[in-house]
């Protein structure tokens, strides 16, 4: 069976190669053997339609192949079709499984994004302590999303959470051997959280 699948879809990327070129029929090839890359890049492809007939039940299987492998960039699209509902069923922990992933290595839209459904409780538990974390360490970076989530938060937070939270930034940073300062304004104005939706990679 597994062999019969791999025949339709070389032979699937063959009938396009006229217009991508014979590029394609590697790019399946080095996918199928594991390159994370590769795999990343042709769930991309079937997630838009661009050599290959749209397909995002083929997106969503070749994404996760790579995310697997540590690609943040396929992580970070895959936390988006469950967030959207795109390819699979909406499903916000599991988004929620894949921008962790991609924010423990660092990812500023990874990190803003779990601040903001650590803000909101989904597929997470609602903790402002723990959305300020994921936030200023994304606003360190200078990620304009993750300021307006700090803005917010600053607006309802004690002090005591605030200095709980750099606490456990800290930790994260010493653990990733980071230099990112968290010295951030706290004369924020306050911004209503409607203002921050969450942020749906673009697929």
């Amino acid at each position: 069976m597994k062999v019969y699948q791999s025949y339709l879809l070389i032979l699937t990327m063959m009938t396009t190669s006229l217009s991508y070129g014979d590029g394609i029929v590697d790019l399946v090839a080095k996918a199928q053997k594991g390159d994370a890359a590769a795999q990343m890049e042709l769930g991309v492809m079937y997630s838009k339609g661009e050599g290959v007939t749209k397909d995002l039940t083929e997106a969503v299987k070749w994404l996760t192949k790579a995310a697997e492998q540590g690609n943040v960039e396929a992580q970070m699209k895959l936390g988006g079709m469950f967030i959207s509902g795109k390819g699979v069923l909406r499903n916000s922990s599991e988004a929620a499984k894949w921008f962790t992933m991609s924010a423990n290595v660092g990812n500023a839209a990874a990190q803003t994004q779990l601040g903001r459904m650590h803000l909101t409780g989904a597929g997470v538990p609602k903790d402002d302590v723990e959305a300020y974390k994921w936030a200023t360490l994304a606003a360190a970076q200078g990620d304009p999303a993750a300021k307006k989530v700090v803005a917010f938060l600053l607006t309802r937070m004690t002090p005591v959470q605030i200095a709980e939270s750099k606490q456990r930034s800290q930790v994260f940073m010493d653990l990733k051997n980071a230099v990112i300062p968290l010295d951030l304004p706290t004369d924020t104005p306050e911004i209503p959280v409607e203002a921050l939706p969450l942020l749906v990679p673009e697929q």
